[in-house]
């Protein structure tokens, strides 16, 4: 509980945490994905994890926000485990918010990424 709450109050141990994202190792970033996810449920931690997500975006390069989470569900459909986490983070982001129209905003962001897509579709390469 203490370890939580020194995560909480310290914003940039968050953004080093998200950053872990990019490591190559499945389990690892499946492991962060349940972090942030009970992170973004604490009061106050939707909006540490959209700010960590935004410096994610900038670190990294990307043109959209949650553009290599997108990437790496896409390219991990071997591994369940990082699929179910990546799922359940992608809700937990999505619904957890009070605002129906931010909610709807969050929502396009994983469309526009294509997410919606990948579910009705799946892995174009299997049958």
């Amino acid at each position: 509980k203490s370890g939580f709450s020194l995560v909480m109050n310290h914003p940039a141990c968050v953004n080093e945490i998200t950053l872990s994202l990019n490591n190559k190792n499945a389990r690892t970033k499946a492991l962060v994905l349940e972090l942030l996810a009970a992170v973004c449920l604490v009061r106050g931690g939707h909006d540490i994890i959209l700010a960590a997500f935004d410096n994610f975006k900038e670190v990294c390069g990307e043109k959209n926000r949650f553009e290599k989470l997108m990437e790496y569900f896409r390219n991990e459909d071997t591994n369940i485990d990082f699929m179910v986490a990546c799922m359940q983070f992608i809700n937990i982001v999505v619904h957890s918010v009070e605002n129906m129209n931010f909610r709807v905003f969050l929502q396009y962001e994983f469309t526009h990424l294509g997410l919606d897509h990948y579910l009705e579709v799946g892995d174009p390469a299997l049958p």
